[in-house]
């Protein structure tokens, strides 16, 4: 039986990580430096083979540590998921950083709130440069209009799954779901492992089937580093596709909103094309022409697909000329 301490919060966090050892204690550390104690933190570690284990093992009992053969972040969240023994369950990567109030405020909000089946945080992203400015204050104008503000919470966003079309700021790491509802809707769907913005899969099931709070204070501290595979901007814009093509064959609510996400897939496959012609990569370039749902007008993208579509000894005169515009 599991009794958390009388002073403990009702969450559990699960830390996934994979050859983390140079960054996983800092997570853990500020995991356990919380104002108000998580009832457990549980580490999976997913095959690592650095020196992961041996950071873990200085832990001791304050961590609970479940070990699996590699299989992807996304079998490591289900795995912490389905181990956790209280009703919530809170998310952060092992490079990630949690603020000291994290747990306290999610849990003072759970208590005194009207019902909701899972909490997204607002986060500030972080490398050696410093820290960028918070993610929810880049929203795009009127990304919250109509929500009901309660302190620094937004509640009942309206559409919040077609908002995410065009900005996304709903990460993993310090986002709070309820144990039942993850599991209801499948938790995160293996089958995007490696794929760019694999979490923006799981997330648009929730918004789709839960009632989503936002917290407008920044309790998660996301870093940016060489390891990152967010960085690769092209990866995550094709994940993106791919995520949106998948949701309109497999999720049931997706149709309801078609044409939306049609034309979320023709504007990144845009960025995708003039990202293969300022490279040179015409074979490329003219591969995503052939993809494209509807066609853009552009003067200027109709000038690309021209020049896309010349002889090589045409061609390259021209896209210098555009290069250099």
């Amino acid at each position: 039986m599991f009794f958390p301490s009388p002073d403990a919060g009702a969450i559990s966090l699960v830390i996934p990580t994979y050859n983390r050892g140079d960054l996983i204690g800092e997570t853990i550390d500020s995991a356990l430096r919380q104002q108000r104690p998580f009832a457990e933190i549980i580490v999976v570690d997913d095959g690592s083979t650095d020196a992961t284990a041996a950071v873990l093992a200085r832990f001791g009992e304050r961590i609970r540590v479940i070990r699996v053969a590699n299989g992807g972040v996304q079998r490591a969240r289900n795995t912490g998921v389905a181990a956790a023994r209280t009703d919530w369950v809170a998310l952060c990567d092992s490079d990630d950083l949690l603020d000291p109030g994290f747990c306290a405020t999610l849990d003072d909000y759970l208590r005194t709130q009207p019902p909701c089946d899972a909490v997204y945080c607002n986060f500030i992203a972080f490398d050696e440069n410093g820290d960028q400015p918070d993610k929810f204050g880049q929203a795009p104008a009127g990304f919250l209009d109509g929500a009901r503000k309660n302190g620094a919470f937004w509640q009942d966003v309206p559409n919040l799954y077609l908002r995410t079309l065009d900005y996304q700021p709903l990460f993993p790491s310090g986002s709070l779901v309820r144990k039942s509802t993850y599991e209801t809707i499948g938790g995160y769907d293996p089958r995007f492992n490696r794929v760019g913005a694999e979490d923006w899969e799981f997330m648009l099931r929730l918004a789709a089937a839960a009632r989503i709070s936002l917290c407008a204070t920044p309790l998660v501290r996301v870093r940016k580093h060489a390891g990152n595979d967010s960085l690769d901007n092209d990866r995550q814009v094709r994940g993106c596709v791919q995520i949106l093509e998948f949701a309109l064959e497999q999720h049931a609510y997706a149709q309801r909103h078609r044409d939306a996400i049609e034309r979320g897939i023709d504007a990144r496959r845009l960025l995708l094309f003039d990202g293969a012609f300022a490279r040179g990569e015409f074979d490329r370039a003219a591969e995503l022409l052939g993809q494209f749902r509807r066609m853009p007008r552009a003067r200027r993208f109709r000038l690309k697909v021209f020049i896309t579509r010349l002889p090589r000894l045409l061609r390259q005169p021209l896209w210098r000329a555009t290069q250099s515009a």
